[in-house]
């Protein structure tokens, strides 16, 4: 594989670290989309490679909680301050 290939791979795998810090610090609006987005761009990252009854097994169980985050944070309702 060629250096951009792999990196492209990094920054794909890392985004998963990235989102448990991006989501303290990022405001409710934007932490929903980029949820959202990240999601589902590493579904297709799990989708598109691999092979083995092994890869099938992991992309499975990853696909299935990406597909949570996704549904949870599209179910987002703002955080309201008691008085």
């Amino acid at each position: 594989m060629s250096p951009g290939v792999l990196l492209v791979g990094a920054i794909i795998m890392e985004t998963g670290i990235a989102m448990i810090i991006l989501s303290w610090v990022l405001p409710y609006k934007a932490n929903r989309w980029v949820n959202i987005i990240i999601g589902t761009i590493n579904i297709l990252y799990v989708v598109s490679g691999g092979h083995g009854l092994y890869y099938a097994f992991f992309a499975t169980v990853e696909v299935a909680c990406m597909l949570l985050i996704i549904w949870f944070a599209w179910k987002w309702k703002p955080v309201v301050e008691p008085i």
